[in-house]
């Protein structure tokens, strides 16, 4: 497999070299890298990471989980449609390459946990037809299902009785630890790896989080947790944990390189530099912590911890679009600062896309360089529109990527040396017709009408006043 191309970023955050060159792949590593002639405006990188998603077909606001802070989103989460777990996963993991994404991490949100090891199983099948990598985190929760803290004193702000149920689990965390180690050992693959994926330390008892901190180090499977996404976590963590839940996860194990904390929005420059120190890796998600009144994740301690940072979508992009361009966009500008420094430069952010976030897939370290031997995840963008009114020709293709690419540029995508994405169109099924079979299975499910918007809205304004008064701390 052979590609042209007129520019090449050979490794994340230097220039882009002008060519043309050819490019040679050979099975799923990169062969050589030379001189080629002429080739249209193009340019090779590597294929994008997608640090932390939930992979919704059905995004969530159509179901009618309208952008609210988080604690009072999720009732709305209750309307997701049960619709073929391989459909879903297919279209969510199609849109993504056709972003530009070669690898996702998936946390799973499954409608019935007891479901899970088959719901697993058809992700897995989505992957292979969409043809990326994918990070497989198990979901294991067992406290905390609808607040932080007593449930029961809700009801006395309007939530609906027949909810208080509502999103246990049938089965015990030690059960669903063991279910996650059956399911990696059952589909582990060189594209297709599985993580434990604890919830948060708000959603599992000590006990479970234990547990995986103990089978995490014994077989050295990954972990990926959320931590920290908001301050009413904040609150009751510290409430709970005497102000050092991050130290308390570190004195059972749970830190080290083998674990991805997602958002990490309210975390302090101590517990960034125990993070650092222990190797963790977060995971990033702008667009997300904006539409849910989450806050703005610390980018600058965590530069200042030499915290690693991978970027991630969350299922909850700005647009609905799961664009990375877009995101890559937006956590750029509004993490610059304001003085004369740069302070997140190219190469942090392409390090934070590429390398950082390929360490949530599988703990390697050596993804984000086009060169011989390197893995063949190669993404090829037409740059002719982004170049187009340039008085100084494709000069400064790098900074026009940055200020205007996004999916619709994306021409070419290589995962383990297979085309993902040919000519803008996915080869391994018709899209469109995937997406709307999706949207037409989705309209005719039981489930997805199970909760009218009067019911979510009383559930929320309850969950609400709830946090309002401060039962969550203590």
């Amino acid at each position: 497999m052979n590609f042209t191309v007129s520019h090449i970023l050979r490794a994340p955050g230097f220039d882009p070299e002008g060519g043309p060159f050819k490019v040679s792949v050979e099975g799923a590593r990169v062969d050589k890298v030379g001189k080629a002639g002429q080739a249209d405006p193009s340019l090779m990188l590597p294929a994008l990471v997608n640090a932390h998603d939930h992979g919704y077909g059905i995004p969530t606001l159509a179901v009618g989980a309208c952008d609210d802070a988080l604690e009072c989103w999720i009732p709305g989460l209750a309307n997701r449609p049960d619709t073929d777990p391989q459909l879903e996963a297919m279209v969510a993991f199609g849109r993504m390459a056709l972003a530009g994404i070669g690898t996702t991490v998936h946390c799973h949100n499954s409608l019935r946990r007891d479901r899970l090891p088959a719901e697993a199983e058809a992700v897995a099948r989505a992957a292979g037809a969409v043809g990326i990598r994918v990070a497989f985190s198990c979901p294991i929760a067992d406290r905390n299902p609808i607040v932080y803290g007593d449930a029961k004193r809700i009801l006395d702000y309007g939530y609906p009785e027949e909810r208080l149920g509502a999103g246990r689990s049938p089965i015990d965390g030690k059960q669903q630890v063991k279910n996650a180690l059956e399911i990696r050992q059952a589909l582990r693959s060189d594209i297709f790896n599985v993580q434990f994926g604890p919830i948060g330390p708000q959603w599992c008892t000590d006990e479970t989080l234990e547990e995986i901190a103990d089978r995490s180090a014994a077989t050295g499977m990954r972990v990926h947790m959320h931590l920290l996404e908001t301050e009413r976590q904040r609150q009751w963590l510290d409430a709970t944990y005497g102000q050092d839940p991050v130290g308390w996860l570190d004195r059972i194990g749970l830190l080290s390189p083998r674990l991805t904390v997602a958002h990490g929005v309210w975390l302090r420059s101590d517990e960034c530099d125990l993070l650092a120190e222990r190797g963790v890796t977060v995971a990033v998600n702008t667009s997300s912590n904006l539409r849910l009144r989450s806050g703005i994740a610390p980018v600058s301690v965590y530069r200042q911890s030499d915290l690693a940072f991978g970027i991630g979508l969350d299922g909850a992009a700005f647009d609905d679009d799961q664009d990375m361009f877009r995101e890559i966009r937006l956590i750029k500008r509004l993490q610059s600062g304001m003085s004369l420094n740069d302070e997140m430069p190219p190469a942090t952010v392409f390090h934070a896309s590429l390398e950082h976030g390929f360490r949530v897939f599988n703990g390697d370290r050596d993804y984000g360089a086009i060169e011989s031997g390197a893995r063949a995840d190669l993404l090829v963008l037409d740059v002719a529109p982004l170049v187009e009114d340039s008085l100084v020709g494709d000069a400064l293709v790098a900074d026009l990527v940055f200020a205007r690419s996004s999916a619709a540029n994306v021409e070419t995508l290589v995962v383990a040396g297979q085309m993902v994405v040919r000519d803008g169109m996915l080869t391994g099924f018709d899209f469109e017709a995937a997406e709307s079979e999706l949207v037409t299975s989705a309209r005719q499910s039981e489930t997805g009408n199970r909760s009218g918007p009067d019911d979510i809205r009383q559930a929320r304004e309850a969950i609400r006043r709830f946090y309002f008064a401060k039962h969550h701390c203590g």
